[in-house]
């Protein structure tokens, strides 16, 4: 009877030794899957998915892409293909977007829109603290002309061309802008 029982006791233990290290590997598990989907600042660094980028040095646009489809979500491309012509490609980065880590040529907003930015520069270029700061200014200001198309069009944009030509005159007045972001736009070859 006592070796029964003792046999029992250990049985109990082991299952309940196995359920609990079960749960600890669920929890870690989900909290990892979290971690992965969202995009999180730590100190100067970004991590999301794969990626574990500085805040102090402006990425690829590949990477770019990759973190502005969770922070922009819709507009990501478009966010993508502004950055290159507003602030110029892979490591060729404007005197804007180095000095004031304003990727796509943000002015500093008046009242009435939510922004990151922490101050007007010169011309009254937005100034950001880092690159993800822009980017996500750039979702505000894209919420902003979402509804502003919406009221206008009673639907939402059908996509960045539409857009495009919606934001032009306001975001930029030059043709040559509205053709180079186009252009770009046909030829987006991101991931």
């Amino acid at each position: 009877m006592r070796k029964l029982l003792a046999t029992l006791v250990f049985v109990v233990m082991f299952v309940a030794t196995a359920a609990t290290l079960n749960q600890r590997r669920t929890l870690k598990l989900e909290s990892d899957e979290i971690a992965k989907d969202e995009v999180v600042v730590s100190g100067s660094t970004l991590r999301y998915d794969s990626l574990q980028l500085s805040l102090k040095t402006i990425p690829r646009a590949q990477q770019l892409y990759t973190v502005a489809k969770k922070s922009v979500g819709r507009w990501a491309k478009l966010f993508t293909v502004i950055k290159i012509e507003e602030s110029g490609a892979d490591g060729k980065n404007s005197w804007y977007a180095k000095k004031y880590a304003n990727l796509t040529g943000m002015r500093f907003p008046g009242k009435g829109r939510k922004t990151t930015a922490i101050r007007s520069g010169h011309n009254y270029y937005a100034v950001f603290n880092n690159w993800y700061d822009c980017m996500v200014d750039f979702g505000h200001y894209m919420e902003v002309m979402d509804g502003l198309f919406e009221k206008k069009y009673g639907r939402p944009a059908r996509d960045e061309y539409e857009m495009i030509n919606f934001m032009f005159g306001s975001f930029n007045v030059h043709g040559k802008w509205k053709r180079d972001v186009t252009w770009l736009l046909r030829n987006f070859n991101y991931k």
